[in-house]
């Protein structure tokens, strides 16, 4: 699982690597050195203490000006001085301590003693600086990059929204021409189509906030509404659904749909052109292949003309694959990829 670190832990190491770098050419001298903390004690240990408080010093340096830089914006030529005036300060007051200190424990050399401290601290000191506001734009560059995520989250889940929105009403107009029709020609079947409508009613509105469904689920659905234009058409239409038993796959809600009725909207279908509509998988290559006659009415039927591409769209939002369509002479066929169940 990848993490990234977090800007105190990269400060935390940036510390360490600074005041290693300063005391680097201590370690050399350490044979040769003659200052000892306490009687009989190692040099080595005085180096890892110098060690550790030029550590806490560039950590504290990097933190207190990281979080200065980032609750204010130095735009200001007095900012600017003020917050470089509060740095010296206590650069000077910390190194002070720190020498007055080893002043204590090494009275012998006093000069070199302040000298070499201050100038290693004025090293460990300009260079947290500098890491300090790395880290800020840093930290302003991560804070971009996590909005920027969100908006384009919200923007495909918006996208998405529109999507699904344009494909509901464009179902329920062709609903309704088909209970009209039958209603006027066949009055007597007209309960078991309304039985019928009721059910691809009621599934249309239950997946209204649903990206993906099982795609039994959508199969029911589509038998469903196969029934229904059964019903208007009769034998001058079939739909034959020749998908796996229960496979494991999720479906975006009323795609099978969709294609069936723009295979009915574009297509001529009378007793001597009959429209068959197959619905088959190829497990290989990964894909749903819904295929139809290519038979075009003379006239082009009412609608937008973008369910398709906004099937495509809605694909590639989900998947990042879209839909592939092969428009032969005799032939339209349209490739849905397989979505797998997540176990």
């Amino acid at each position: 699982m990848h993490s990234r670190l977090s800007l105190r832990q990269i400060a935390a190491i940036a510390a360490i690597l600074v005041a290693l770098l300063t005391n680097l050419p201590l370690i050399n001298l350490l044979p040769k050195a003659r200052l000892s903390l306490f009687q009989g004690v190692p040099d080595v240990l005085f180096f890892g203490l110098r060690f550790l408080f030029y550590s806490a010093f560039a950590f504290f340096f990097i933190e207190f000006n990281r979080w200065i830089l980032t609750r204010r914006t130095m735009q200001r030529p007095l900012q600017i001085i003020g917050w470089f005036a509060l740095n010296v300060l206590l650069y000077g007051l910390i190194i002070g301590l720190f020498v007055a200190f080893v002043l204590k424990t090494i009275p012998n050399y006093p000069v070199l003693v302040a000298f070499t401290a201050y100038f290693r601290g004025f090293f460990v000191w300009f260079a947290a600086l500098l890491i300090g506001y790395f880290l800020k734009v840093l930290d302003q560059n991560r804070t971009m990059l996590a909005e920027n995520e969100r908006l384009k989250q919200q923007t495909i889940q918006a996208q998405f929204n529109a999507l699904r929105d344009q494909l509901n009403p464009h179902f329920l107009f062709n609903s309704l021409n088909t209970l009209s029709s039958l209603i006027r020609e066949h009055s007597e079947l007209s309960q078991p189509f309304v039985q019928k409508l009721s059910q691809v009613l009621r599934y249309s509105l239950q997946v209204q906030q649903q990206k993906l469904v099982p795609i039994a689920d959508e199969r029911r659905f589509t038998e469903a509404f196969a029934f229904l234009l059964h019903m208007r058409f009769g034998e001058q239409l079939r739909i034959i659904d020749e998908l796996p038993d229960n496979p494991p796959w999720l479906i975006p809600p009323m795609t099978l749909q969709l294609l069936i009725e723009n295979a009915v909207k574009h297509n001529v279908i009378s007793r001597t052109r009959p429209l068959t509509v197959l619905v088959q998988c190829d497990e290989a290559a990964g894909v749903i292949r819904v295929t139809n006659p290519y038979q075009p009415k003379a006239e082009p039927s009412d609608g937008t003309g973008t369910g398709l591409a906004n099937l495509d769209s809605r694909m590639q939002l989900l998947t990042g694959r879209g839909i592939r369509i092969v428009h032969q002479q005799d032939s339209f066929t349209v490739y849905l990829p397989i979505i797998p169940e997540q176990p």
